[in-house]
């Protein structure tokens, strides 16, 4: 491959005559040459001293004359940015300073803003940071894709003018690129409810497609497109190319940008929405958009440095065919801002395990016989192709895995990495972190709010938020992930890898084996079959998957049993009083799920009586409201259908307006809504006496 000429970029010692500038100056000038020649990005690093690597740099900036961008701690003479401030910009020259450590949110963001032809410029340390096995990995890569290295000990020679380069059909490339531009404007022109998926790499044109596309819309007429991504900085290509193309300037203010919250809320009427980089945005947000907008388009990269576009397809797609069965999908595969391998694309995908790889076994149940083991950190480094499985997992698995994933992976002395394994292939995984543990003069200010340990979530959260002074003595194996190969999921791996897990953290002596997740009804039904019982639930949604967490947890010592006692009766308490509060917007199907852990109280004979007045009579909602919230908490609602259900917990126990349940429910108005509560609650009370009869 092309990159590979840098082979003959061979190095030898810097004789003491030779001019230490000019060698920086004629390594930066090869690198820029062959940049030209296959319009590919050159990445090259400048190692040693940071003072050293300072003036190398500034000597480059000097020689350049020209724009350039800093990433990370700089020189005072230069002006440095924060990585994400680049995304929507064409980036001639980039420093990124790893001497701290390699920042590999850093890389991935800030790579992908570099123009072909273009050179981006490492400074790494002498040495690698005690224990930072991510920054000796990233090395290791730099070595195996012939990355060169200038020292202060040596000099490249300059490589071969013989070299040809080939030439590229960009024609090719572009006549992809309107395909899609057509493809879009298809979703407002052709049949409605028909979405459009599109996903790229980056450096494919899918954010100037989107942007070309609006703009011509709005030329022939279109008066109102609404424009949701995670960020409005994640548009800005998408306005430049808009402007670019549209006739009259002034009707930009067509597009209008909305944030995903925003957008959720308000639900405007629109001509078209556009959501680009769809797998920042939260799967719950995505669904209603797709129930509420006919014309719409999704766009999202396949390896972007917030997130995998891989485990938002496994998950989205799978909703879309229930949704709008006739969605289309497209897929820019070739580059535009780069010409075809580059070499700086190939190593960023490569180094950082975003190659998808896709499990190889057999799915027939008769022949899966895997085995579990823990895999060191060490092993990790040994052998990449491992990493590459395991990690490639991870992202299939959770949408939200980013780069320094991969750091935390090889780097965090309290994880542990269990894997279990068919034919020397990794079918699932789960990753174990050790917290908690702390002395009783540390657990105390952390009770206090004084101290906030960093990564020890469950330890943290049960000491300060629910109130356990001694929660933080003890030791907790928290499951941060647990993944499953995709094409083996539904096979019972993952309860299978679940019960050695538990019985290895009993075997190690935690006192509790807990784990924390975005809330949904299988991942809670899940947790719940292998007795793992809710002890908290966040009052505010999280930012990235838009549903509240959960926290699960199984006792394993002594200890352990009679703290988990003291927290779940306190929980039980708290969260009667939060579902009607900060709970209100909760899924009711979670707290269905959750329903027989936090019922049965005895029902009063009197109350009974006195609901039969609402049912038979003419008592109305409001004044027996207090005698239904006693009933249902004494009621198992089993017997009910899954509607019947919903609708008491929303209405009697999360306190939902009429006007909220009728939409929800699609009643014709407030009559329909209140007679089907009554019949509702008439079900319930005929349970209760047939059970106490019996």
């Amino acid at each position: 491959m092309l990159h590979f000429i840098l082979i003959r970029c061979l190095l030898f010692i810097l004789s003491p005559l030779g001019s230490l500038v000019s060698v920086v100056t004629q390594f930066y000038q090869q690198l820029k040459y062959l940049a030209k020649q296959s319009n590919h990005r050159q990445l090259c690093c400048i190692q040693g001293t940071l003072q050293w690597c300072f003036e190398q740099a500034s000597t480059i900036i000097e020689f350049e004359n020209n724009d350039y961008k800093w990433c990370g701690e700089s020189p005072t003479s230069v002006e440095a940015c924060h990585y994400l401030s680049l995304l929507g910009q064409d980036v001639h020259l980039l420093f990124m300073n790893m001497h701290q450590q390699f920042d590999a949110n850093m890389f991935a963001a800030a790579e992908g803003a570099v123009c072909g032809g273009s050179v981006i410029v490492l400074l790494l340390p002498e040495q690698n940071t005690v224990n930072d096995n991510f920054s000796l990995y990233m090395q290791k890569q730099l070595i195996k894709h012939q990355i060169p290295i200038l020292k202060n000990t040596q000099q490249p020679l300059l490589i071969d003018e013989q070299l040809t380069f080939p030439t590229s059909n960009q024609y090719l490339y572009i006549e992809e690129q309107q395909q899609a531009i057509k493809q879009i404007i298809n979703t407002v022109k052709g049949h409605r409810r028909r979405p459009l998926v599109i996903t790229a790499n980056r450096g494919r044109g899918k954010s100037a497609s989107l942007g070309i596309a609006a703009a011509t819309l709005i030329n022939q007429g279109l008066t109102k497109i609404i424009i949701c991504a995670p960020s409005k900085q994640a548009t800005t290509t998408i306005y430049k190319h808009a402007t670019l193309t549209l006739m009259d300037e002034e009707n930009l203010q067509r597009m209008i940008f909305m944030p995903p919250d925003a957008l959720n809320y308000e639900q405007p009427e629109c001509d078209l929405l556009i959501i680009d980089e769809a797998a920042a945005i939260p799967l719950k947000l995505l669904i209603s958009f797709t129930k509420r907008y006919s014309r719409i388009v999704f766009a999202t990269t396949q390896f972007g440095y917030e997130g995998s576009g891989r485990g938002f397809a496994l998950r989205f797609q799978q909703q879309l065919n229930n949704i709008a069965p006739e969605w289309r999908s497209f897929q820019l595969t070739h580059p535009i801002r780069w010409a075809q391998n580059d070499p700086v694309e190939t190593f960023t995908l490569s180094s950082l395990c975003l190659i998808e790889q896709s499990a190889q076994t057999a799915i027939n149940d008769k022949d899966l016989k895997p085995t579990i083991s823990i895999i060191k950190q060490t092993a990790l480094l040994e052998k990449p192709e491992l990493l590459n499985q395991l990690f490639s997992l991870l992202v299939n698995a959770h949408y939200q895995t980013k780069p320094s994933d991969l750091a935390s992976l090889l780097n965090n002395q309290n994880l542990t990495i269990i894997a279990m394994q068919q034919d020397q292939e990794i079918i699932a995984v789960s990753l174990i972190n050790h917290e908690g543990k702390f002395d009783q003069t540390t657990s105390e200010q952390i009770y206090q709010g004084k101290r906030r340990p960093n990564g020890h979530l469950i330890a943290q959260s049960l000491t300060f938020h629910s109130g356990f002074k001694n929660a933080a003595t003890h030791s907790f194996a928290r499951i941060q992930r647990i993944a499953v190969q995709p094409i083996l999921q539904r096979k019972k791996l993952g309860s299978k890898l679940l019960q050695w897990i538990i019985n290895w953290a009993a075997t190690q002596q935690f006192d509790h084996l807990s784990a924390s997740f975005a809330a949904s009804d299988n991942l809670l039904q899940f947790w719940l079959r292998h007795q793992l019982q809710v002890v908290r639930i966040g009052i505010r949604k999280d930012k990235s998957s838009g549903q509240h967490s959960f926290m699960v947890n199984l006792p394993l010592s002594p200890q352990g049993k009679e703290l988990q006692h003291q927290i779940q009766t306190d929980f039980h308490k708290q969260v009667k009083v939060q579902v009607s509060r900060q709970l209100r917007q909760l899924d009711s199907s979670l707290i269905i799920t959750l329903w027989p852990n936090i019922a049965f109280e005895p029902l009063k004979a009197s109350t009974q009586q006195a609901l039969s007045g609402y049912v038979n009579a003419n008592r109305s909602y409001d004044n027996v409201e207090y005698l239904l919230i006693e009933l249902l908490y004494s009621s198992s609602l089993a017997s009910l259908n899954n509607q019947q259900q919903r609708c008491l917990i929303e209405k009697v126990i999360q306190n939902h307006s009429w006007q909220e349940i009728i939409q929800e429910h699609h009643f014709t108005g407030q009559k329909q809504a209140q007679a089907f509560i009554k019949k509702c609650i008439d079900d319930l009370l005929t349970q209760q006496i047939r059970e106490h009869t019996t």
